[in-house]
């Protein structure tokens, strides 16, 4: 059961050179018995028509021999079986007027194979031509005096204009949408770990079931090109100095260095045959260890090479139409390499800057602010005061300083949400301790419920306190911070009020804080700053669902 299915599916697959062939051998055969087993006068086997069909049958099997294993064949003489094909159409129109006449027939396995070879202008050319022929044999064939009406084939070419219409329409709307197995996997996302030059090169051969592949890439800049083949399972990686590459811009190419044959298709999709050394030079080709194939050029923003895809099953013209969309998702799989890496470095950039901010926002701010105690302790010292309690002080501020490190630093190991009441305990908490470190009066408030936010929120919010507060004193001289916390289903916001002067402004941010706007600009929030009545308004508003991309 399991080889039978096997047998079914490959045969299914098989290129469509061999389609037709084997088509065209059935048709002929088919219409060979029924002349032969019919026994009316107008299929009698000693007449014209059954001379025809047998010498049409000698020719298709003849087709299928030596077309069965040749792709350079297939295609050259795919012109001249053609013709064939609408001159024995013709001629059986002409000679076989009965009702089991096998123009109809005929005329869909021409029509198809036009549209499988060339497309939908060759398919639209030939059922022009056919339905003409038709028509003409018809008139023939009603000027004899016991002859039929012209009628039924005026009704027939009717039909068969129509049928044409259809297909010519699905040439032009689904052709080679199906060429490919869409039932495998698209191309696997890239790791950042291997290099996209070997798992596109893997993919493209898994894609089509090629034994070997080589991929010849050229860096953008550099001379020298990286060879990947792998054969046998085996990967190998070498460089070379001189590959020459094709133009970007040309198409596929199957090839066979050993006859010196390949074919590609011009700007119309026609089959166009050349040599094999005209795409690529002999002596690189030896080097890559080239035989016989499909090459296709990549492209990508990064560079450019050729892909080499060899012991390919049942290589045939069909290989030149998948090969350029196996091409463009190799091309695709690279892009989206060099895009990970590039946003993963990104993403590494900003948590190197937003851990730089958070340390600058804690611990270099607390150093600040101690530091500036200390500086007003040893102004005091020549007076003789006892300045141990207030050491004291200072040094309990540090083991909270150093409890709320390991506070960060937990958070950053986990991503836990955390109560809008614990949080603005906490930020109750910190404002009291700037007060006392940075000597202003620090007032709190809060509105809060009962729900959940996120414990980035909870870092944002104490380095944004911390930030404002060491703002409003070292650059405003402020001598008291106001600091309300209030929020909604979307947002948490935080104002600041101080009395101290106007910021000093930045040719960056004017008078916004610096540091402040870029964290809340990081966390996709929103800063507001407003001057008046003596005092300073910065209000902030940070999106409680993450930030908007």
């Amino acid at each position: 059961m399991v080889r039978y299915q096997w047998v079914v599916i490959r045969g299914l697959r098989l290129p469509s050179g061999r389609v037709i062939a084997i088509g065209r051998y059935m048709l002929a055969a088919l219409i060979l018995l029924a002349m032969i087993v019919d026994v009316s006068p107008v299929l009698d086997p000693s007449s014209a028509a059954f001379a025809i069909v047998g010498a049409y049958l000698v020719f298709a099997l003849a087709m299928v021999a030596v077309t069965w294993n040749d792709w350079w064949l297939d295609a050259r003489l795919a012109g001249p079986a053609h013709a064939i094909d609408i001159i024995t159409y013709t001629f059986l129109t002409f000679l076989m007027v009965a009702d089991d006449s096998p123009y109809f027939t005929f005329f869909i396995f021409i029509l198809l194979a036009a549209a499988i070879r060339w497309g939908w202008r060759a398919t639209t050319l030939t059922a022009i031509l056919l339905i003409s022929l038709y028509l003409m044999a018809g008139m023939l064939v009603a000027g004899h005096a016991q002859g039929p009406e012209l009628h039924p084939f005026i009704d027939r070419s009717a039909h068969l204009a129509i049928l044409s219409a259809v297909v010519v329409w699905f040439g032009i709307n689904e052709w080679h949408s199906g060429l490919l197995d869409r039932t495998r996997e698209s191309f696997a996302d890239p790791s950042p770990d291997e290099s996209p030059l070997e798992t596109g090169l893997r993919a493209a051969m898994i894609r089509l079931n090629a034994g070997s592949g080589v991929l010849l890439w050229r860096q953008q800049g550099r001379a020298e090109s990286t060879v990947i083949s792998e054969r046998g399972g085996s990967l190998a990686v070498s460089q070379i100095k001189d590959g020459t590459l094709r133009d970007p811009a040309a198409g596929a190419v199957i090839y066979d260095f050993k006859r010196d044959r390949a074919l590609t298709e011009d700007e119309g999709g026609n089959l166009k045959p050349t040599s094999a050394r005209d795409f690529l030079r002999s002596d690189t080709a030896h080097r890559l260890q080239l035989t016989k194939g499909l090459a296709v050029p990549v492209r990508t923003t990064a560079g450019e090479g050729e892909l080499f895809l060899e012991e390919l099953e049942n290589l045939s013209t069909d290989h030149i139409a998948l090969g350029t969309e196996v091409a463009a998702e190799v091309s695709g799989h690279m892009e989206r390499h060099t895009l990970m890496i590039a946003v993963e470095e990104s993403a590494e950039a900003r948590s190197r800057l937003a851990l730089a901010r958070d340390l600058h926002d804690s611990v270099v701010q607390f150093l600040a602010g101690a530091a500036f105690r200390l500086e007003a302790l040893k102004r005091d010292l020549p007076s003789g005061r006892n300045l141990e309690p207030e050491l004291n002080h200072l040094k309990q501020l540090m083991l909270q300083e150093q409890g709320e490190l390991r506070s960060f630093i937990a958070a950053l190991r986990s991503a836990p949400q955390i109560g809008l009441g614990e949080l603005a305990k906490d930020l109750r908490s910190l404002s009291e301790r700037l007060s006392e470190q940075w000597d202003v009066l620090c007032e709190f408030s809060a509105q809060t419920t009962d729900m959940m936010v996120p414990s980035r929120l909870h870092l944002d919010a104490q380095h944004l306190i911390r930030e404002a507060v060491a703002n409003a004193v070292r650059h405003a001289g402020a001598k008291s911070v106001t600091i309300r916390l209030h929020s909604d289903a979307k947002q948490l916001k935080l104002d600041f009020i101080n009395d101290g002067a106007r910021y000093p402004e930045s040719p960056l941010t004017g008078e916004m804080p610096r540091s402040m706007s870029e964290r809340v600009k990081l966390a996709g929030g929103a800063l507001e700053l407003t001057r008046g009545m003596g005092v300073t308004r910065i209000s902030v508003s940070l999106p409680i669902s993450g930030r908007v991309h």
